[in-house]
């Protein structure tokens, strides 16, 4: 798939991930059917982007006159999405970032869990710790392929990334959300979502530093 292609795929889904937290507000409102229009307005796209992106999911049930029925969309974004069955995923490097994420209890509520943490410090390392178990770098790979795990979050040094990245598409991981200070490359059959704290921060403070300017120009 082109990097192209892999962009659109990705923001398509990120629209899909919008609706569905949408559709479950309005649904909690005590609305049953749901148009274009105002899904779009809650999501901040327009209705047209809405109906193309539920015919390329095929979730176009419903017509534009009667509106979608809510239920059977959330039906279709769980099935599609994968959100109605339990998603498995691993943290490598057990650090402050990563203990947090084992810590974290609210994965449940998004029907995700941590199987494992894995570390190179023999001072965390801990097989029989539960729920989660820390274990040793070297049995990353056998881990992956034992338990079949997709998804990993890497939290680890900015000299390590690279290394256990490769690891991890080798052993069959197909999609990487990274903590690490390092920009990662996606593969062919390798997603990756990198996350740098800092820079996200520094990037509040440019928008906030600019908002707090007086010598803007007036909107027209």
């Amino acid at each position: 798939m082109k990097k192209q292609d892999l962009i659109v795929q990705k923001e398509m889904i990120q629209r899909l991930v919008r609706y569905k937290n949408i559709l479950l507000k309005f649904k909690s409102m005590g609305l049953s059917r749901v148009f274009s229009d105002n899904l779009g307005d809650a999501a901040g796209v327009s209705s047209s982007l809405v109906r193309k992106d539920f015919s390329l999911a095929h979730l176009a049930v419903g017509n534009k006159r009667g509106g979608y029925p809510i239920d059977v969309l959330l039906q279709r974004l769980d099935a599609i999405l994968g959100t109605n069955i339990l998603q498995r995923i691993i943290i490598v490097g057990c650090g402050k970032i990563g203990t947090a994420l084992l810590n974290y209890k609210g994965f449940s509520n998004e029907n995700v869990q941590v199987v494992a943490g894995f570390d190179n410090n023999p001072s965390r390392i801990n097989p029989a710790a539960t729920p989660i178990p820390i274990l040793p770098v070297s049995q990353l790979a056998a881990f992956v392929k034992e338990q079949d795990i997709q998804v990993a979050v890497l939290a680890v040094p900015e000299n390590a990334a690279a290394g256990i990245l490769d690891q991890l598409a080798a052993a069959g991981v197909q999609g990487v959300l990274n903590f690490s200070p390092v920009q990662l490359k996606a593969g062919t059959a390798l997603f990756v979502q990198n996350i740098n704290i800092a820079f996200e921060i520094e990037n509040l403070f440019y928008y906030v530093r600019f908002n707090q300017r007086k010598d803007l120009p007036a909107a027209p």
